[in-house]
């Protein structure tokens, strides 16, 4: 029988709770609820350790690169369980440039996988119900550092939604039942896997769906309550693993999108798109940044070589700096900024 390795929960969340228990603010989504990364919360410790200013620790099964989230008492995560090899099982083709292309980091899709949405008790770090949400072959690689629990789940306070990429997203209550399952189609990535996280607004979950070469991608919403679609705009933009964001505005709210080709901005509500500028020309990754008058897109390296363990920055990192106010009849403020400047194009 093979024998699954455990990880501890994660260590950021304990960290905080240890300080604030009684008083700590949801953590709903990625990013925190507003997909800043910013939090109102004080009195938090500034270091920790293995012994430090830990509460509790608790063991895993699997392997999640998702980041927990926080509602009231519960906490919310995802884990990939990767089981044995199961014959004939091979990931989808991919196409570059009119050849076969196989990322030479690309593993996973020759295993059967268990996917899983954890629930924890937030005071005591107790597992209170674990439900599995896929479970068989799946239909793309992923990178070898990777996971296919490395998308981020959301909760509106009364369900969680969890998105585990080509194999389905899955809604689910407080209590761990099902409420419904939906399948936005097979979401090829290069063999790189899922990255992007929902997004909720009003009575949506919104997901961005870039695959391979752009032919098919996607940005789409779905009603929260039933998983009926309720639009969905194609996008001709490369495979991304960027998650939206959400700005509001006086007027109405924005859907911020990042990708290789264009940043482009929707009505979260209708996915109508209000407007678009170039894109970095690179990997998209990284969210979208937000500050109090612009937006940041900044693009993320990959490693130059199979062999290096960690991810390589250039000294000058290409972005591109928007001053919010763009509308379907006008255009946005747009800036290219690089690390000694800042000028108009």
């Amino acid at each position: 029988m093979r024998k699954f390795g455990t990880v501890p929960a994660g260590a950021f969340v304990l960290c905080i709770l240890a300080a604030s228990l009684t008083r700590a603010v949801n953590w709903p989504q990625w990013r925190g609820s507003a997909g800043t990364g910013v939090s109102t919360e004080t009195r938090l410790p500034a270091d920790w350790s293995s012994k430090k200013n830990i509460r509790w620790k608790t063991p895993i099964p699997g392997r999640g690169h998702s980041s927990p989230i926080v509602w009231g008492n519960r906490i919310f995560l995802t884990t990939d369980i990767e089981g044995e090899v199961v014959p004939g099982a091979k990931a989808v083709r991919h196409i570059m440039q009119g050849t076969d292309f196989k990322h030479p980091d690309s593993v996973g899709a020759d295993r059967k996988h268990i996917l899983k949405l954890i629930c924890l008790d937030r005071d005591t770090g107790k597992i209170l119900w674990e439900r599995t949400a896929y479970e068989g072959t799946v239909y793309d690689d992923r990178h070898r550092k990777g996971s296919y629990a490395s998308s981020t789940p959301a909760t509106d306070g009364a369900h969680v939604y969890a998105w585990f990429g080509s194999e389905g997203l899955y809604c689910y209550d407080f209590s761990g039942k099902l409420i419904w399952k939906s399948s936005l189609g097979p979401v090829p990535q290069m063999g790189m896997g899922t990255g992007t996280s929902p997004v909720l607004y009003q009575n949506l979950v919104i997901l961005q769906c870039d695959e391979d070469n752009g032919e098919k991608s996607f940005i789409a919403a779905l009603n929260k309550e039933t998983g009926e679609e309720m639009w969905k705009a194609a996008r001709n933009v490369q495979a991304s693993w960027a998650t939206p964001l959400i700005v509001p505005g006086p007027e109405l709210a924005e859907l911020i999108s990042s990708g290789n080709e264009w940043i482009v901005s929707y009505d979260p509500a209708t996915g109508k798109e209000l407007w678009r500028t170039r894109g970095l020309k690179a990997t998209q990754s990284r969210a979208p940044l937000r500050g109090k008058d612009w937006f940041s897109f900044r693009q993320a390296s990959l490693p130059s070589a199979p062999s290096q363990s960690a991810w390589e920055l250039p000294a000058i990192l290409p972005a591109v700096l928007i001053s919010p106010g763009g509308t379907s009849a006008g255009q946005p403020t747009c800036r290219q900024e690089s690390s000694t400047a800042i000028t108009s194009t």
